[in-house]
């Protein structure tokens, strides 16, 4: 799904360490009606690599990658190569696809890397918020843009998305009905993040759901039981994509050629 800027050379912020080993555990399989209602949701499956975790639920085909520290920002708008290929190139664990992005192929809206500014603040009903997150304190937070001050110190990696779906367990209903397709069935990749163990989360459905149902739906999974829970809405549609290089039964788009990826080493 694109969205409209400019710009023409690769950033790729290194962030983020990766675990060995590979566990897999699998759940007895519920259906999805019973899954839906009951009060807690558990995945249907898990896969351990190192430090980091993957669920699969088979609601919404959605699945769940959580890890403790940072992501890799790549941001190359004159992409040529698949997700896939620059996964493999540069060894990535696990890729998928990040924030909105212009005709031009270049960020859509607020975009600064360790103080320098790529690209301009942009007014839109759909990118409510800054995703700001220091590589050094590994702190994720995510802003709304009308409060947003860009920042003076150069540790910071920030990017303009949204909408804000779920800010500390509350689903943000002003957010999601003023955005554009908030109330519309697209596939979605999410960014999450819950503030007792400091884990953060890619979340991506490979079926079109819309936003304010998969807010409800996420409250209710087992993966955030008891934690304090964010969650700020990435490109959606065509633009969703997920690369594993351990479980390829979990790739999706990975021969997409996009210009903004969030990786994990």
């Amino acid at each position: 799904m694109n969205k409209k800027i400019k710009i023409g050379f690769c950033v790729i912020v290194l962030l983020c360490l990766g675990g060995v080993g590979i566990t897999v555990f699998q759940r007895a399989k519920k259906s999805d009606k019973e899954s839906i209602y009951q009060q807690t949701i558990y995945p249907d499956s898990s896969f351990q690599d190192g430090e980091f975790m993957a669920y699969k639920f088979n609601n919404y085909d959605m699945t769940i990658v959580s890890f403790i520290g940072n992501f890799d920002l790549i941001y190359k708008p004159s992409q040529a190569e698949s997700v896939k290929t620059v996964a493999t190139k540069s060894n990535y664990k696990y890729i998928v696809n990040g924030s909105f992005f212009e005709e031009s192929k270049e960020h859509a809206g607020w975009l600064s890397v360790l103080g320098k500014v790529k690209t301009p603040v942009k007014e839109d009903k759909q990118l409510s918020h800054i995703i700001s997150f220091n590589p050094n304190t590994e702190e994720l937070n995510f802003i709304e843009t009308k409060l947003f001050e860009a920042s003076t110190e150069k540790n910071n990696i920030e990017f303009q998305s949204g909408p804000l779906i779920i800010d500390s367990n509350q689903v943000t209903t002003k957010y999601i009905n003023q955005s554009l397709n908030g109330l519309l069935l697209f596939e979605r990749t999410l960014l999450a993040y819950t503030e007792e163990d400091r884990r953060k989360y890619f979340i991506i459905t490979k079926e079109n759901v819309k936003l304010d149902e998969l807010a409800d739906y996420l409250l209710k999974v087992s993966v955030f039981s008891g934690k304090t829970l964010h969650i700020v809405n990435l490109d959606g549609g065509s633009s969703v994509a997920l690369y594993s290089q351990t479980h390829p039964e979990l790739n999706f788009n990975e021969t997409a050629i996009l210009p903004i990826l969030l990786g994990l080493k």
